[in-house]
Protein backbone atom coordinates (compact mmCIF):
# COMPACT_ATOMS: atom_id res chain seq x y z
CA UNK A 1 0.00 0.00 0.00
CA UNK A 2 3.14 2.45 0.87
CA UNK A 3 4.47 1.58 -2.17
CA UNK A 4 1.26 2.16 -4.46
CA UNK A 5 0.73 5.39 -2.57
CA UNK A 6 4.14 6.84 -3.55
CA UNK A 7 3.68 5.43 -7.01
CA UNK A 8 0.36 7.60 -7.08
CA UNK A 9 1.92 10.56 -5.46
CA UNK A 10 4.88 11.04 -7.92
CA UNK A 11 3.17 9.73 -10.95
CA UNK A 12 0.44 12.15 -10.38
CA UNK A 13 2.87 15.21 -9.50
CA UNK A 14 5.04 14.95 -12.30
CA UNK A 15 2.44 15.58 -15.25
CA UNK A 16 0.80 18.29 -12.89
CA UNK A 17 3.28 20.13 -11.85
CA UNK A 18 4.84 20.41 -16.03
CA UNK A 19 1.16 21.12 -16.80
CA UNK A 20 1.36 24.23 -14.62
CA UNK A 21 4.65 25.45 -15.87
CA UNK A 22 3.89 25.13 -19.83
CA UNK A 23 0.01 26.93 -18.36
CA UNK A 24 2.17 29.92 -17.05
CA UNK A 25 4.43 29.65 -20.57
CA UNK A 26 1.12 30.12 -22.70
CA UNK A 27 -0.45 33.31 -20.27
CA UNK A 28 3.47 35.27 -21.32
CA UNK A 29 3.28 33.59 -24.75
CA UNK A 30 -0.56 33.06 -25.81
CA UNK A 31 0.99 32.56 -29.76
CA UNK A 32 2.32 29.19 -28.87
CA UNK A 33 -1.28 27.66 -28.07
CA UNK A 34 0.74 24.21 -28.11
CA UNK A 35 1.90 24.89 -24.22
CA UNK A 36 -1.86 25.05 -23.45
CA UNK A 37 -2.64 21.84 -24.79
CA UNK A 38 0.09 20.20 -23.50
CA UNK A 39 -1.12 21.69 -20.25
CA UNK A 40 -4.27 20.60 -20.44
CA UNK A 41 -3.32 17.07 -21.61
CA UNK A 42 -1.12 17.06 -18.58
CA UNK A 43 -3.78 18.05 -15.79
CA UNK A 44 -6.32 15.61 -17.13
CA UNK A 45 -3.71 12.73 -17.56
CA UNK A 46 -2.14 13.52 -14.08
CA UNK A 47 -5.76 12.79 -12.71
CA UNK A 48 -6.32 9.51 -14.48
CA UNK A 49 -2.81 8.38 -12.86
CA UNK A 50 -4.23 9.79 -9.57
CA UNK A 51 -7.36 7.54 -10.25
CA UNK A 52 -6.34 4.73 -10.90
CA UNK A 53 -4.16 4.17 -8.37
CA UNK A 54 -7.09 5.46 -6.29
CA UNK A 55 -9.29 2.89 -6.85
CA UNK A 56 -6.62 -0.16 -6.19
CA UNK A 57 -6.21 1.56 -2.83
CA UNK A 58 -9.51 1.20 -1.95
CA UNK A 59 -11.62 -2.63 -0.90
CA UNK A 60 -15.05 -0.86 -0.92
CA UNK A 61 -16.84 -2.38 -4.49
CA UNK A 62 -18.48 1.08 -4.92
CA UNK A 63 -15.82 3.41 -4.15
CA UNK A 64 -13.70 1.18 -6.43
CA UNK A 65 -16.28 1.37 -9.37
CA UNK A 66 -16.59 5.31 -8.67
CA UNK A 67 -12.74 5.57 -9.10
CA UNK A 68 -12.91 3.58 -12.20
CA UNK A 69 -15.46 5.33 -14.10
CA UNK A 70 -13.78 8.59 -13.21
CA UNK A 71 -10.46 7.31 -14.26
CA UNK A 72 -11.94 6.05 -17.81
CA UNK A 73 -13.57 9.41 -18.22
CA UNK A 74 -10.21 10.98 -18.04
CA UNK A 75 -9.03 8.96 -20.80
CA UNK A 76 -10.71 10.33 -24.04
CA UNK A 77 -10.02 14.12 -22.46
CA UNK A 78 -6.79 13.80 -22.48
CA UNK A 79 -6.36 11.29 -25.36
CA UNK A 80 -7.73 14.51 -27.61
CA UNK A 81 -6.18 17.33 -26.19
CA UNK A 82 -2.73 14.91 -26.59
CA UNK A 83 -4.13 14.57 -30.70
CA UNK A 84 -4.72 18.11 -30.55
CA UNK A 85 -1.08 19.20 -29.29
CA UNK A 86 0.29 17.09 -31.97
CA UNK A 87 -1.94 18.71 -34.53
CA UNK A 88 -0.48 22.12 -33.49
CA UNK A 89 2.98 21.02 -33.71
CA UNK A 90 2.85 20.46 -37.46
CA UNK A 91 -0.62 22.12 -38.64
CA UNK A 92 -1.82 25.35 -38.85
CA UNK A 93 -5.46 24.78 -39.39
CA UNK A 94 -6.69 21.75 -37.42
CA UNK A 95 -7.07 18.71 -39.75
CA UNK A 96 -10.67 17.68 -40.64
CA UNK A 97 -9.93 14.20 -39.53
CA UNK A 98 -9.44 15.87 -35.78
CA UNK A 99 -13.34 16.12 -35.49
CA UNK A 100 -13.65 12.20 -36.38
CA UNK A 101 -11.00 11.16 -33.49
CA UNK A 102 -12.76 13.03 -31.04
CA UNK A 103 -16.58 11.42 -31.80
CA UNK A 104 -14.75 8.38 -31.60
CA UNK A 105 -12.73 8.80 -28.50
CA UNK A 106 -15.50 10.49 -26.22
CA UNK A 107 -18.12 7.33 -28.02
CA UNK A 108 -15.34 4.98 -27.10
CA UNK A 109 -15.13 6.64 -23.33
CA UNK A 110 -18.81 6.63 -22.75
CA UNK A 111 -19.09 2.83 -23.73
CA UNK A 112 -15.78 2.00 -21.57
CA UNK A 113 -17.48 4.00 -18.47
CA UNK A 114 -20.62 2.47 -18.94
CA UNK A 115 -19.35 -1.45 -19.19
CA UNK A 116 -17.65 -1.60 -16.03
CA UNK A 117 -15.03 -4.37 -15.79
CA UNK A 118 -11.72 -5.26 -15.23
CA UNK A 119 -10.81 -4.73 -18.64
CA UNK A 120 -11.40 -2.15 -21.19
CA UNK A 121 -14.11 -2.84 -23.84
CA UNK A 122 -13.37 -3.98 -27.54
CA UNK A 123 -14.42 -0.98 -28.59
CA UNK A 124 -11.87 1.03 -26.48
CA UNK A 125 -8.87 -1.45 -27.96
CA UNK A 126 -10.28 -0.58 -31.70
CA UNK A 127 -10.76 3.30 -31.10
CA UNK A 128 -6.70 3.65 -29.04
CA UNK A 129 -5.24 2.09 -31.93
CA UNK A 130 -6.88 4.42 -34.44
CA UNK A 131 -5.48 7.13 -32.02
CA UNK A 132 -2.01 5.57 -31.64
CA UNK A 133 -1.52 5.47 -35.71
CA UNK A 134 -2.72 8.90 -36.31
CA UNK A 135 -0.03 10.06 -34.04
CA UNK A 136 1.95 7.81 -35.48
CA UNK A 137 1.16 8.74 -39.28
CA UNK A 138 1.86 12.82 -37.87
CA UNK A 139 5.23 12.35 -36.22
CA UNK A 140 6.77 10.17 -39.22
CA UNK A 141 5.37 12.90 -41.12
CA UNK A 142 7.30 15.89 -39.67
CA UNK A 143 10.03 13.43 -39.22
CA UNK A 144 10.16 12.78 -42.94
CA UNK A 145 9.93 16.30 -44.07
CA UNK A 146 12.55 17.18 -41.72
CA UNK A 147 10.62 19.57 -39.03
CA UNK A 148 13.34 20.72 -36.66
CA UNK A 149 12.66 18.29 -33.75
CA UNK A 150 10.22 16.42 -34.94
CA UNK A 151 12.11 13.20 -33.65
CA UNK A 152 11.70 14.16 -30.16
CA UNK A 153 7.95 14.16 -30.35
CA UNK A 154 8.63 10.42 -31.95
CA UNK A 155 10.66 9.73 -29.08
CA UNK A 156 8.27 10.78 -26.14
CA UNK A 157 5.23 9.56 -27.70
CA UNK A 158 7.13 6.17 -28.63
CA UNK A 159 7.94 6.05 -24.82
CA UNK A 160 4.35 6.53 -23.72
CA UNK A 161 2.99 4.29 -26.08
CA UNK A 162 6.17 1.57 -24.92
CA UNK A 163 4.66 1.37 -21.47
CA UNK A 164 1.01 1.91 -22.18
CA UNK A 165 1.69 -1.97 -24.32
CA UNK A 166 2.99 -3.18 -21.06
CA UNK A 167 -0.14 -1.67 -18.91
CA UNK A 168 -2.43 -3.44 -21.80
CA UNK A 169 -1.00 -6.99 -21.42
CA UNK A 170 -1.22 -6.81 -17.36
CA UNK A 171 -4.80 -6.00 -18.13
CA UNK A 172 -5.21 -9.14 -20.27
CA UNK A 173 -3.19 -10.78 -17.26
CA UNK A 174 -0.32 -11.30 -18.97
CA UNK A 175 2.64 -11.01 -16.45
CA UNK A 176 5.35 -8.12 -17.46
CA UNK A 177 8.65 -6.72 -15.63
CA UNK A 178 6.27 -4.08 -13.60
CA UNK A 179 3.77 -6.52 -11.88
CA UNK A 180 4.17 -4.70 -8.78
CA UNK A 181 3.63 -0.95 -10.07
CA UNK A 182 0.19 -2.12 -11.25
CA UNK A 183 -0.14 0.83 -13.78
CA UNK A 184 3.27 0.64 -15.78
CA UNK A 185 1.87 3.22 -18.23
CA UNK A 186 2.97 5.79 -15.49
CA UNK A 187 6.27 4.78 -16.39
CA UNK A 188 6.12 6.69 -19.84
CA UNK A 189 5.31 9.30 -17.99
CA UNK A 190 8.86 10.64 -17.01
CA UNK A 191 10.29 9.94 -20.63
CA UNK A 192 7.22 11.38 -22.36
CA UNK A 193 6.50 14.50 -19.83
CA UNK A 194 10.53 15.60 -20.30
CA UNK A 195 11.04 15.17 -23.97
CA UNK A 196 7.50 17.12 -24.94
CA UNK A 197 9.18 19.56 -22.52
CA UNK A 198 12.36 20.30 -24.12
CA UNK A 199 10.77 20.40 -27.50
CA UNK A 200 8.21 23.16 -26.35
CA UNK A 201 11.07 24.44 -24.35
CA UNK A 202 13.52 24.74 -27.79
CA UNK A 203 10.47 25.76 -29.88
CA UNK A 204 9.84 29.06 -26.91
CA UNK A 205 13.32 29.93 -27.62
CA UNK A 206 13.53 29.61 -30.93
CA UNK A 207 10.13 31.96 -31.69
CA UNK A 208 11.28 34.29 -28.76
CA UNK A 209 14.77 34.71 -30.87
CA UNK A 210 13.01 35.10 -33.96
CA UNK A 211 10.90 37.87 -32.50
CA UNK A 212 14.16 39.52 -31.13
CA UNK A 213 15.23 39.21 -34.64
CA UNK A 214 12.35 40.51 -36.14
CA UNK A 215 12.12 43.66 -33.65
CA UNK A 216 16.05 44.11 -34.61
CA UNK A 217 15.11 44.39 -38.42
CA UNK A 218 11.93 46.56 -37.35
CA UNK A 219 14.18 48.77 -36.38
CA UNK A 220 16.88 49.03 -38.83
CA UNK A 221 14.21 49.52 -41.54
CA UNK A 222 12.71 52.05 -39.48
CA UNK A 223 16.00 53.84 -39.46
CA UNK A 224 16.76 53.17 -43.47
CA UNK A 225 13.33 54.13 -44.03
CA UNK A 226 13.51 57.49 -42.00
CA UNK A 227 17.04 58.24 -43.74
CA UNK A 228 15.25 57.72 -47.21
CA UNK A 229 12.78 59.84 -46.14
CA UNK A 230 14.94 62.50 -45.30
CA UNK A 231 17.24 62.02 -48.60
CA UNK A 232 13.97 61.96 -50.93
CA UNK A 233 12.94 65.53 -48.82
CA UNK A 234 16.36 66.27 -50.26
CA UNK A 235 16.18 65.64 -53.57
CA UNK A 236 12.90 66.49 -53.51
CA UNK A 237 14.01 69.99 -52.54
CA UNK A 238 16.93 69.89 -55.01
CA UNK A 239 14.17 68.62 -57.86
CA UNK A 240 12.31 72.14 -56.83
CA UNK A 241 14.91 74.52 -56.96
CA UNK A 242 16.01 72.93 -60.29
CA UNK A 243 12.46 72.95 -61.56
CA UNK A 244 12.37 76.56 -60.64
CA UNK A 245 15.43 77.48 -62.22
CA UNK A 246 14.53 75.86 -65.70
CA UNK A 247 11.23 77.69 -65.48
CA UNK A 248 13.01 80.70 -64.77
CA UNK A 249 15.29 80.41 -67.59
CA UNK A 250 12.30 80.39 -70.37
CA UNK A 251 10.76 83.18 -71.73
CA UNK A 252 7.19 84.30 -71.05
CA UNK A 253 5.08 86.08 -73.48
CA UNK A 254 6.19 88.55 -75.61
CA UNK A 255 3.55 90.99 -76.54
CA UNK A 256 6.39 94.18 -78.01
CA UNK A 257 7.04 92.06 -81.34
CA UNK A 258 6.72 94.15 -84.32
CA UNK A 259 3.43 92.70 -85.84
CA UNK A 260 3.12 89.73 -84.03
CA UNK A 261 1.68 88.42 -80.51
CA UNK A 262 3.43 85.65 -79.16
CA UNK A 263 3.04 83.41 -76.03
CA UNK A 264 4.72 80.15 -74.47
CA UNK A 265 3.50 77.80 -72.01
CA UNK A 266 5.15 74.53 -70.10
CA UNK A 267 3.52 72.04 -67.99
CA UNK A 268 5.93 69.28 -66.80
CA UNK A 269 5.05 66.18 -66.07
CA UNK A 270 8.01 66.25 -63.05
CA UNK A 271 9.37 68.72 -60.84
CA UNK A 272 12.39 69.01 -63.91
CA UNK A 273 10.95 68.76 -67.43
CA UNK A 274 11.94 67.42 -70.79
CA UNK A 275 10.57 69.88 -72.82
CA UNK A 276 12.24 73.16 -73.98
CA UNK A 277 11.17 76.66 -75.61
CA UNK A 278 13.10 79.84 -76.81
CA UNK A 279 13.25 82.25 -79.08
CA UNK A 280 16.12 84.93 -80.38
CA UNK A 281 16.19 87.79 -82.38
CA UNK A 282 18.61 87.05 -85.35
CA UNK A 283 21.06 90.13 -86.97
CA UNK A 284 18.95 90.39 -89.80
CA UNK A 285 15.92 91.11 -87.83
CA UNK A 286 14.18 87.61 -87.99
CA UNK A 287 12.88 86.08 -85.04
CA UNK A 288 14.27 82.27 -84.63
CA UNK A 289 11.54 80.15 -82.44
CA UNK A 290 12.73 76.70 -81.25
CA UNK A 291 10.55 74.16 -79.20
CA UNK A 292 11.99 70.83 -78.35
CA UNK A 293 11.14 67.27 -76.27
CA UNK A 294 14.34 65.24 -74.78
CA UNK A 295 13.68 61.96 -74.11
CA UNK A 296 11.72 61.24 -70.92
CA UNK A 297 11.39 63.39 -67.84
CA UNK A 298 13.59 64.13 -65.23
CA UNK A 299 17.11 64.82 -64.61
CA UNK A 300 18.75 63.78 -67.40
CA UNK A 301 15.95 64.96 -69.41
CA UNK A 302 17.21 68.27 -67.86
CA UNK A 303 20.26 68.14 -68.69
CA UNK A 304 19.66 67.48 -72.05
CA UNK A 305 17.65 70.70 -72.10
CA UNK A 306 20.03 72.68 -70.77
CA UNK A 307 22.61 71.87 -73.01
CA UNK A 308 19.91 72.61 -75.86
CA UNK A 309 19.25 75.83 -74.44
CA UNK A 310 23.53 76.50 -75.34
CA UNK A 311 23.48 74.91 -78.56
CA UNK A 312 20.31 77.07 -79.78
CA UNK A 313 21.60 80.53 -77.82
CA UNK A 314 25.36 79.60 -79.46
CA UNK A 315 24.37 78.73 -83.25
CA UNK A 316 20.90 78.60 -83.50
CA UNK A 317 20.32 81.71 -85.32
CA UNK A 318 22.15 79.51 -88.47
CA UNK A 319 20.34 80.43 -91.37
CA UNK A 320 20.20 76.55 -92.47
CA UNK A 321 18.12 74.99 -90.17
CA UNK A 322 19.29 71.56 -91.25
CA UNK A 323 22.95 72.48 -90.89
CA UNK A 324 22.07 73.72 -87.37
CA UNK A 325 20.69 69.90 -86.53
CA UNK A 326 23.36 68.74 -87.40
CA UNK A 327 25.61 70.57 -85.46
CA UNK A 328 23.41 69.68 -82.25
CA UNK A 329 23.21 65.95 -83.33
CA UNK A 330 27.01 65.71 -83.30
CA UNK A 331 27.02 67.67 -80.01
CA UNK A 332 24.89 65.39 -78.55
CA UNK A 333 26.75 62.54 -79.56
CA UNK A 334 29.76 63.61 -77.89
CA UNK A 335 28.10 64.11 -74.67
CA UNK A 336 27.78 60.22 -74.36
CA UNK A 337 24.13 60.47 -72.88
CA UNK A 338 23.13 56.59 -73.71
CA UNK A 339 19.41 56.74 -75.20
CA UNK A 340 19.22 60.35 -74.84
CA UNK A 341 17.69 62.21 -77.80
CA UNK A 342 15.97 65.70 -78.50
CA UNK A 343 12.89 66.39 -80.30
CA UNK A 344 12.93 70.05 -81.27
CA UNK A 345 11.12 72.30 -83.84
CA UNK A 346 12.74 75.48 -85.26
CA UNK A 347 11.39 78.24 -87.22
CA UNK A 348 12.68 81.19 -88.64
CA UNK A 349 10.06 84.11 -89.01
CA UNK A 350 10.95 87.24 -91.16
CA UNK A 351 8.52 89.48 -92.62
CA UNK A 352 5.62 87.64 -93.26
CA UNK A 353 8.07 84.67 -94.42
CA UNK A 354 7.94 81.68 -92.40
CA UNK A 355 10.97 78.67 -92.57
CA UNK A 356 10.44 75.59 -90.67
CA UNK A 357 11.81 72.59 -90.27
CA UNK A 358 11.20 69.63 -87.70
CA UNK A 359 13.15 66.92 -86.01
CA UNK A 360 11.07 64.29 -84.31
CA UNK A 361 8.55 66.86 -83.87
CA UNK A 362 4.68 67.12 -84.04
CA UNK A 363 3.40 69.02 -86.95
CA UNK A 364 2.86 72.33 -86.92
CA UNK A 365 -0.44 74.41 -87.28
CA UNK A 366 -1.59 77.15 -88.89
CA UNK A 367 -4.79 78.56 -88.73
CA UNK A 368 -5.62 80.31 -91.97
CA UNK A 369 -7.50 83.37 -91.30
CA UNK A 370 -8.66 84.14 -94.55
CA UNK A 371 -10.03 80.61 -94.78
CA UNK A 372 -11.03 79.65 -91.54
CA UNK A 373 -9.22 76.47 -91.51
CA UNK A 374 -6.46 74.63 -89.95
CA UNK A 375 -3.31 73.80 -91.98
CA UNK A 376 -0.32 71.31 -90.98
CA UNK A 377 2.93 71.00 -91.83
CA UNK A 378 4.12 67.80 -91.46
CA UNK A 379 8.64 67.61 -91.38
CA UNK A 380 9.91 64.14 -91.28
CA UNK A 381 13.21 63.61 -89.67
CA UNK A 382 14.44 61.65 -86.51
CA UNK A 383 15.25 63.01 -82.77
CA UNK A 384 18.68 65.27 -82.55
CA UNK A 385 21.22 62.73 -81.28
CA UNK A 386 20.53 59.59 -83.54
CA UNK A 387 21.85 59.34 -87.10
CA UNK A 388 24.92 61.94 -87.60
CA UNK A 389 24.33 62.25 -91.61
CA UNK A 390 20.38 62.55 -91.89
CA UNK A 391 19.01 65.26 -94.59
CA UNK A 392 16.56 67.29 -92.25
CA UNK A 393 14.00 69.26 -94.85
CA UNK A 394 12.79 73.13 -94.30
CA UNK A 395 10.10 74.29 -95.47
CA UNK A 396 8.54 77.92 -96.06
CA UNK A 397 5.29 79.24 -95.87
CA UNK A 398 3.31 82.78 -95.89
CA UNK A 399 1.94 84.20 -93.03
CA UNK A 400 -0.74 86.32 -93.75
CA UNK A 401 -2.52 89.04 -90.88
CA UNK A 402 -4.88 87.25 -88.63
CA UNK A 403 -2.81 83.87 -89.04
CA UNK A 404 -1.77 81.91 -86.00
CA UNK A 405 0.69 79.66 -85.53
CA UNK A 406 0.86 76.59 -82.82
CA UNK A 407 4.13 74.59 -82.07
CA UNK A 408 4.07 72.16 -79.34
CA UNK A 409 5.40 68.92 -77.66
CA UNK A 410 3.38 65.70 -77.93
CA UNK A 411 2.45 66.34 -74.20
CA UNK A 412 -1.34 67.53 -75.21
CA UNK A 413 -2.20 65.19 -78.27
CA UNK A 414 -1.12 62.28 -76.22
CA UNK A 415 -2.70 62.88 -73.23
CA UNK A 416 -5.20 60.32 -71.61
CA UNK A 417 -8.42 60.67 -69.87
CA UNK A 418 -9.61 58.64 -67.02
CA UNK A 419 -10.94 55.93 -69.36
CA UNK A 420 -7.56 55.67 -71.23
CA UNK A 421 -8.72 58.19 -74.25
CA UNK A 422 -6.65 59.83 -76.18
CA UNK A 423 -6.52 63.80 -76.81
CA UNK A 424 -5.05 62.89 -80.46
CA UNK A 425 -3.61 65.39 -82.96
CA UNK A 426 -7.52 65.88 -84.27
CA UNK A 427 -9.10 66.99 -81.58
CA UNK A 428 -6.10 69.23 -80.99
CA UNK A 429 -6.57 70.82 -84.59
CA UNK A 430 -10.37 71.60 -83.78
CA UNK A 431 -9.71 73.11 -80.45
CA UNK A 432 -6.61 75.30 -82.26
CA UNK A 433 -9.26 76.35 -84.78
CA UNK A 434 -11.57 77.40 -81.97
CA UNK A 435 -9.26 79.90 -80.31
CA UNK A 436 -7.04 81.43 -83.04
CA UNK A 437 -9.13 84.95 -83.13
CA UNK A 438 -7.95 85.29 -79.33
CA UNK A 439 -4.53 87.06 -78.52
CA UNK A 440 -1.45 84.05 -78.11
CA UNK A 441 -2.05 84.51 -74.71
CA UNK A 442 -5.69 83.30 -74.60
CA UNK A 443 -5.32 80.55 -77.16
CA UNK A 444 -2.94 78.85 -74.43
CA UNK A 445 -5.27 79.56 -71.99
CA UNK A 446 -7.60 77.79 -73.93
CA UNK A 447 -5.67 74.79 -75.04
CA UNK A 448 -4.68 74.73 -71.31
CA UNK A 449 -8.07 74.95 -69.81
CA UNK A 450 -9.18 72.51 -72.55
CA UNK A 451 -6.59 70.00 -71.81
CA UNK A 452 -7.55 69.87 -67.76
CA UNK A 453 -10.86 69.32 -68.51
CA UNK A 454 -10.17 66.43 -70.99
CA UNK A 455 -7.66 64.66 -67.70
CA UNK A 456 -10.49 64.66 -65.05
CA UNK A 457 -7.97 64.38 -62.74
CA UNK A 458 -5.84 61.69 -64.44
CA UNK A 459 -2.48 62.15 -63.23
CA UNK A 460 -0.42 64.11 -66.11
CA UNK A 461 2.09 61.28 -68.18
CA UNK A 462 4.00 63.59 -70.40
CA UNK A 463 5.31 67.21 -70.43
CA UNK A 464 2.85 69.23 -72.65
CA UNK A 465 4.36 72.83 -73.81
CA UNK A 466 2.76 74.90 -76.40
CA UNK A 467 4.55 78.17 -78.76
CA UNK A 468 1.77 80.15 -79.92
CA UNK A 469 1.90 83.33 -82.62
CA UNK A 470 -0.21 85.26 -83.68
CA UNK A 471 0.23 87.58 -86.66
CA UNK A 472 -1.88 90.76 -86.18
CA UNK A 473 -4.10 92.46 -88.18
CA UNK A 474 -3.16 96.01 -89.55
Amino acid sequence: MRNLTTFQMVFTTLPISFGILHLILFFFFKRARENLYFAVFLFFYGASIFLDYQHILFWEMEQTTIYIRLHRMMIPIYSIFALRFVYSLFYKKIPKQFWIFLTLLLSAGIVDVITINRDHHIFYYIVSSFFMLEISRVVITAIYRKIDGAWLIALGFFIFFFFAFFDTLMDKGIPTFFQEMENPYAIGTFGFVITMSIYLARNYARTHQQLLQKERQAREQEVQQRLLEADNARKTRELEEARKLQLSMLPQCLHNVPGMDICFYMEPATEVGGDYYDYQFDQDGSLVLALGDATGHGMKAGIMVASMKSLFHTAGTNPSIPDFFKQCTATIKEMHMKNMFMGLTLVRIKENKMIASSAGMPPILIFREARQKVEEIVIKGPPLGGFSNFSYQQKETILNPGDSVLLMSDGLPELFNEKDEMFDYDRVKNVFKEAPKQPAEEIITYLYSMAKKWRQGKEQQDDMTFVALKIKSH
